[in-house]
């Protein structure tokens, strides 16, 4: 039976999945920006697995890239071997990195944003944060961002952030509304769905 738990870089993103998978579990690394090594999150984050001892299928792990000078995939696959290399093997954990971060998923809607600004011609890999600050003004992380968000168009963020696209076509059986929205299945998942159903 699926019954995931999350981990996180921070508060923000914690904010943001109690709304969207109210009751999961969701521990945070705590570790933010661009300076930290891959390796030392993948120690933090192999701590916050062992602490939640067996009892969560998948774990599901979702960091930022910042601006750091790899691929949105191959920090994926260096984060997933570097866990691994931790000691945590035969266990579901699955990877999740926004390009550069969450604010990148919510400009990836950018008519929502209604400014006259023309949309970039991809809206990851670039500082989302900063486009946002400048397009409407006072932003804040922890408030405007869970909100802004939760009222961006899930299928607009899929169809234009290849980085959420990645992520939501890895968690897609853990039956949540959020996610169910886009109607996409995951070929790789060997996992029947939950009877439980996130909201």
């Amino acid at each position: 039976m699926i019954n995931p738990a999350f981990i996180v870089d921070g508060f923000t993103e914690r904010n943001i999945i109690q709304n969207i998978c109210p009751g999961a579990p969701i521990r945070r690394t705590d570790l933010n920006g661009k300076d930290v090594s891959v390796e030392a999150m993948a120690k933090k984050i192999a701590s916050l697995i062992r602490l939640l001892n067996n009892r969560h299928y998948p774990i599901i792990i979702l960091v930022d890239k910042e601006s750091r000078k790899i691929s949105c995939k191959e920090m994926i696959s260096k984060l997933e071997a570097s866990i691994k290399s931790e000691g945590i093997n035969n266990l579901d954990f699955r990877v999740g990195v926004a390009d550069r971060m969450l604010e990148n998923w919510i400009i990836a809607d950018w008519a929502k944003l209604k400014t006259k600004k023309g949309k970039p011609s991809s809206t990851d890999c670039i500082n989302g944060c900063g486009q946002l600050k400048e397009l409407i003004g006072s932003y804040g992380k922890t408030t405007d961002c869970v909100e802004m968000f939760l009222n961006a168009d899930i299928k607009k963020i899929y169809k234009n952030s290849p980085s959420f696209k990645i992520f939501a076509d890895k968690i897609a059986d853990i039956n949540c509304d959020y996610i169910n929205k886009l109607g996409i299945t995951t070929p790789n998942s060997t996992l029947p769905k939950a009877g439980r159903k996130w909201v």
